[in-house]
């Protein structure tokens, strides 16, 4: 008998490569009887006068990340995953914050996209999968856009 976590966390950001992880996420959810939960993370930036985020900051950030989640589970619940955990937090360290969570409510695994193909690019843009990767306590899987051949099969639990 094969075994899956019981509970799948996703790394969103609303990027295009957290939309695949959310849709790999939610089909192995699908396929394993898993349950699912996201995590979404708004990066504070320090204020111009000191190193802590104005209120009209936070409330900004609390805002545009609620109503991400709120739409995120709406196209979740369109796909017949009705019942989806969500935690957002401010931070200026994404992938502590991310880790935390996972810990918090002891995933199993955590899905992230992977951002950039060069090294440059991620340095750039941010890149949580190498620092969740190293230093999750559960398994990660890191989703790949498909220009590098990836391959795709149906998981079939009662088959393994």
């Amino acid at each position: 008998m094969v075994s899956f976590p019981t509970l799948v966390l996703v790394a969103d950001d609303g990027s295009p490569e957290s939309d695949r992880a959310v849709a790999t996420a939610a089909r192995l959810t699908e396929a394993t009887g898993s349950r699912l939960a996201l995590v979404h993370v708004k990066v504070r930036s320090p204020s111009v006068t000191g190193v802590t985020a104005v209120p009209a900051q936070e409330e900004r950030l609390n805002s545009q990340g609620e109503a991400f989640l709120r739409r995120r589970r709406e196209e979740l619940a369109e796909r017949g995953i009705p019942s989806v955990h969500t935690e957002l937090r401010l931070t200026r360290r994404p992938e502590r914050s991310v880790l935390r969570v996972s810990e918090e409510l002891r995933a199993g695994l955590i899905v992230v996209g992977v951002r950039g193909a060069r090294s440059a690019d991620r340095l750039v843009l941010g890149d949580l999968s190498l620092p969740l990767a190293r230093d999750a306590h559960c398994s990660v899987l890191v989703v790949r856009d498909g220009r590098h051949g990836t391959a795709e099969r149906t998981i079939d639990p009662e088959q393994g």
